[in-house]
């Protein structure tokens, strides 16, 4: 877990709300530890008070946890830490992913209804709906590539399912991600490469994409491939520490 955390601050990948989380109660710790004073528990985090008792064992402990903030700040910086801090440090990937699912578990424990609808009719959906909402297009005629994705109109927090339409004899981009997502084809014809398999796919056929494999939908037809691609993206946005949405569409073409 530490070597996670800390290739993922090295690599700049800490998204903007886990940053701004960590460098405020950062912040907080040092502030505490350069004038002697305890800080405030309900400004700062468990794994972070946790840096305060260490740091509080000796000087040479107090100008670790000093060098570690300031390495947050500029990973590039190249610092030697103790097994000590290590074993704190390690707690930083699971403390922010607890916060940022914190909101998503209550409502999960909380077994109550989510039903938030004026009429029945909001609970389904079809190719045909004008609520569709279109999310992108892309196309890039050197690679092939021509298809579009439209998000159905349900109110959900854990999936997250999309129509997504290729164009005859054209294919979305080779990509991965870190949800994972079973599509279920509805029109055309088409074939679906996972790493190094590759299976043909029609209406009524269903696709494993497992997590961050490469993979990418062929339109071999001569009208247009449809399929319905359901991911847990609701879950696995909030839960994958760093920048989610520049890994979600990964080029690898």
């Amino acid at each position: 877990m530490t070597q996670l955390f800390v290739k993922t601050v090295k690599a700049k990948r800490i998204g903007i709300e886990e940053k701004e989380f960590l460098e405020q109660s950062l912040k907080l710790l040092s502030t505490a530890l350069q004038s002697n004073q305890i800080p405030n528990a309900l400004n700062i985090t468990s794994t972070t008070s946790a840096l305060f008792v260490f740091a509080m064992g000796s000087e040479s402990q107090k100008k670790e946890v000093l060098n570690f903030v300031e390495w947050f700040s500029n990973p590039d910086l190249e610092i030697n830490w103790s097994e000590g801090l290590l074993s704190i440090v390690s707690k930083f990937f699971g403390e922010l992913q607890i916060e940022r699912l914190s909101d998503l578990l209550k409502k999960i424990s909380l077994q109550k209804s989510l039903v938030d609808v004026a009429d029945a009719r909001e609970l389904v959906s079809s190719l045909q709906d004008v609520n569709l909402n279109s999310l992108y297009h892309n196309k890039v005629e050197a690679l092939n590539i021509d298809f579009s994705v439209s998000i159905l109109p349900f109110k959900m927090e854990v999936l997250d399912p999309r129509i997504v339409t290729v164009q005859p004899g054209k294919a979305n981009e080779m990509h991965k991600h870190a949800h994972e997502t079973v599509f279920i084809f509805l029109k055309g014809k088409g074939k679906v490469i996972v790493d190094a398999h590759e299976n043909e796919v029609g209406p009524g056929d269903f696709a494993l994409i497992p997590r961050w494999c490469n993979h990418q939908s062929v339109n071999t037809g001569e009208d247009e491939l449809v399929f319905l691609a359901v991911a847990d993206f609701g879950l696995t946005g909030k839960s994958f520490v760093g920048n989610y949405m520049k890994t979600a569409r990964m080029k690898t073409l």
